[in-house]
């Protein structure tokens, strides 16, 4: 068992590290200096012209994987997609058979078959392969990139069946709830407007939570709101040793997000606030472009070093990675005294 977990650690680093790129790699270039030792006058040339073949292959295959195919084939501009890989199987080509007669200029009195001499030759032994190979490394990253896409929605809708899920245990009979909260309304003394309003936030706290979230994406005006009311709230139940402020560029809006994705970075700003000092919470959105920036500031008491958030930022980053893949970054700074957390989202 022990020697099994080893095995599985020592695989795990290797895809970590990318050493398995490495390793094929290695591996295409001893297979092709065994292939192709005896076409070449001495072992020097050899190994040169087998790292040209090698490096200038890798370099088309990631440059049409990590370029071409998320800027052009994803996007749906197939066109400039064909075009682009064209030209770069033609340049890279050219560029083989060029460096290829230079290392070989020297062995020329040695050489009775010089390689690519022909027209015919360099199709057939340099683009024609560079474009199989090329678009067979294309067609094994455009069927990986499925598969991986559809394992996060089957896991998008996994946490989102255990979310309803815990939503539907979290709703005894909310219509009865909401009657209740109408009542509670109605007997609160006219006079008492402050805590009418504060009913009337929480309600809607509720209302947002059990109603408005049972959707995939939801209107950042509403996600807004929704915090706007949790703050107005918590404001209300800490005294003036609490400086909390929340600040909202006029341009966020006008797009959707996934439900209920920034409140537990707030929460978890007035979870873990000191309850003997002088506190701070600052809320910023902001939006540029396509972006959107969460920053969540607040002061905290001078606590042993533990996991930064807990269960609550745990579960907000899985949702992020289901939901976002490559397109989020969250920066956490957590020292003694402060807390900030800071979300980027392309939206």
């Amino acid at each position: 068992m022990a020697i099994f977990k080893y095995r599985m650690k020592v695989f795990s680093q290797i895809i970590n590290w990318r050493l398995h790129h490495v390793f094929f790699w290695l591996a295409f270039f001893v297979v092709w200096i065994t292939l192709r030792i005896d076409d070449y006058p001495d072992l020097l040339p050899t190994i040169l012209a087998g790292l040209l073949k090698v490096l200038s292959l890798a370099g088309a295959v990631y440059f049409t994987n990590y370029v071409l195919i998320p800027k052009l084939l994803y996007t749906k501009k197939y066109f400039s997609f064909f075009l682009s890989f064209t030209a770069l199987v033609l340049v890279t080509g050219f560029l083989v058979i060029k460096i290829l007669n230079l290392i070989l200029t020297p062995y020329a009195s040695r050489i009775t078959h010089w390689p690519n001499a022909t027209f015919n030759s360099q199709v057939y032994d340099v683009y024609i392969p560079l474009f199989f190979m090329v678009g067979a490394a294309a067609g094994i990253k455009f069927y990986i990139d499925q598969l991986r896409t559809l394992h996060r929605l089957q896991g998008a809708l996994r946490a989102g069946a255990e979310q309803e899920l815990q939503y539907l245990r979290a709703q005894i009979n909310p219509h009865s709830l909401f009657n209740s909260l109408n009542t509670i309304y109605f007997l609160i003394n006219k006079e008492n407007k402050e805590a009418r309003e504060t009913l009337m936030k929480f309600s809607d706290l509720l209302r947002y939570q059990l109603y408005d979230c049972n959707t995939d994406k939801i209107d950042i005006e509403k996600e807004i709101q929704y915090l706007r009311n949790f703050v107005a709230i918590q404001q209300l139940r800490h005294d003036e040793r609490y400086n909390i402020t929340f600040d909202c560029d006029e341009n966020v809006k006008n797009f959707s997000i996934a439900p209920l994705l920034l409140i537990t970075f707030v929460e978890n700003a007035f979870k873990h606030v000191s309850a003997h000092e002088q506190n701070e919470i600052n809320i910023t959105l902001k939006r540029k472009d396509q972006i959107l920036q969460l920053t969540v500031h607040n002061t905290k008491e001078n606590r042993p070093a533990e996991e930064p958030g807990g269960i609550g930022l745990a579960n907000v980053k899985r949702r992020l990675e289901l939901l976002y893949p490559d397109k989020y970054t969250l920066d956490i700074s957590d020292n003694s005294a402060t807390f900030t957390v800071t979300l980027t989202l392309v939206i």
